[in-house]
């Protein structure tokens, strides 16, 4: 599909598509925790879901960018540029975000910086970086990132 011509339009998600919020997350092996569809943004061009993002609500009021997926062929085309864009301009700042290090560069272009100590994070994101950490076992590095 040319998306050159075609605008892409950022929406709030609707109840009817909580199947497909989850459904791209699964594809996409994501975290699965706290996939609330009233969180998501979703992404269109000409009437087609490509893109969905969701800022995560703590108990603690830290909030966590996550559950970001652009759909195969729509990647480098500024889906995920505008879902983040869009999340930001709804939830006040610090924003945080656990990614693979392989994905630091891309998060880097939108100004979060790697958070280089667990003290440093609210308590409910300490938490979950000390349970994100049994990843490395498995060879994947998990980061956590920070917005001011």
């Amino acid at each position: 599909m040319d998306t050159s011509t075609v605008a892409l339009t950022i929406r709030e998600a609707r109840a009817e598509d909580d199947a497909l919020i989850k459904q791209m997350i699964r594809e996409a092996r994501l975290d699965p925790t706290k996939l609330l569809w009233q969180n998501f943004l979703m992404a269109e061009m000409d009437g087609q879901v490509v893109g969905i993002g969701q800022v995560r609500h703590h108990a603690d009021g830290a909030r966590e960018l996550g559950s970001l997926v652009t759909k195969k062929g729509f990647k480098g085309k500024g889906v995920a540029g505008a879902i983040i864009a869009a999340l930001e301009a709804r939830n006040p700042k610090p924003m945080y975000l656990f990614c693979a290090s392989k994905m630091e560069p891309f998060y880097n272009r939108f100004g979060y910086q790697s958070v280089q100590e667990a003290r440093e994070l609210p308590w409910a994101l300490r938490r979950k970086y000390r349970l994100v950490q049994i990843i490395r076992l498995f060879g994947v590095r998990v980061l956590v990132m920070r917005k001011d």
